[in-house]
């Protein structure tokens, strides 16, 4: 049996919603039909999850190290094939045991203290070697069950996260030189670990660090798509499937999507909103009169009818 085109292809309504958890706001756009609100975005993630964390981190298996690079934003979050190229990258990994594992995870969370993960600003670093801030990724398992660190030498701290779970923030102090040692047990090749941890950024506050979020005085606004919507697949179709998927965009200063991850909704949508996004155009935020980058909410509606 085959769909008219008009039911193969999404319904989609896009609209700038308020992040509180970013210290964004913005207004809804309006739609000229009369439809109803797109479903509310759930409650943002804390990124506070100090005892899902330990728990997490509790006696490892092994663990994988590498140095990391590429786009250091959100790096626990869903962005499909359409956003492969916007993900964290790695390279030169090695594998540790669980002796390492266990003694790495130890020397971090002797007597430390669990932050929200968001107070970490992101990042896009080269991954060429000897290029970009030290910044290492070590991902620790048990079984099967693998959660991630994130130690940024440049700012002196850990953001742990699971998939698509961030789970909190952990200042490094006097654990840095343990750490740095540690890493250079297992990437002997690593010229940068040959040499005594850097100094964190002096810029840098934990305490009163406010990450990626930025308070504008007019927030992105949807003006359109740049390119062609995809068709929504027969399959969805028939099985009914729909729903709201809520997308965290960034938007650059000159309107451009730089960066797109899922918040929200039904995984078989996911990949064809993320794809509807990144074909959207917008105007930028605006700062004191000056377009900015900043990230919004972008719930995108799927209704079959």
């Amino acid at each position: 049996m085959s769909f008219p085109a008009e039911l193969r292809r999404r319904v989609v309504r896009a609209v700038t919603l308020s992040l509180a958890a970013l210290a964004l706001v913005a207004p809804a756009l309006a739609h000229a039909a009369k439809r109803p609100p797109p479903e509310p975005a759930p409650d943002f993630p804390s990124g506070y999850e100090p005892d899902l964390l330990r728990s997490r981190l509790a006696s490892p298996d092994s663990a994988d190290v590498a140095r990391a690079c590429g786009n250091l934003r959100m790096p626990w979050g869903y962005r499909g094939w359409i956003g492969r190229e916007h993900a964290m990258r790695s390279y030169g990994r090695r594998t540790a045991d669980a002796t390492w594992a266990r003694r790495t995870i130890a020397a971090l969370l002797d007597s430390a203290a669990v932050d929200t993960i968001y107070r970490a600003p992101g990042l896009v670093a080269s991954c060429k070697p000897g290029e970009g801030p030290p910044i290492y990724v070590v991902r620790v398992w048990r079984g099967r069950v693998s959660t991630s660190l994130l130690l940024r030498f440049d700012l002196g701290v850990a953001t742990v996260f699971a998939d698509e779970a961030p789970l909190g923030m952990i200042v490094l102090g006097a654990r840095a030189d343990t750490l740095w040692a540690r890493l250079a047990e297992v990437l002997e090749d690593d010229p940068a670990l040959r040499h005594p941890p850097p100094a964190p950024s002096e810029l840098f506050d934990a305490l009163h660090a406010t990450g990626e979020a930025v308070t504008v005085d007019v927030s992105p606004e949807a003006i359109g798509r740049g390119r062609e919507a995809p068709e929504y697949p027969e399959a969805l179709v028939k099985k009914g499937i729909q729903g709201t998927v809520h997308v965290l965009t960034r938007v650059d200063a000159e309107g451009q999507v730089e960066d797109a991850v899922v918040h929200a909704g039904h995984s078989a949508l996911r990949d064809l909103a993320l794809e509807m996004v990144w074909g959207m155009r917008f105007k930028p935020a605006r700062l004191g009169g000056k377009p900015v980058a900043a990230w919004t909410m972008v719930p995108v509606e799927f209704r079959v009818h």
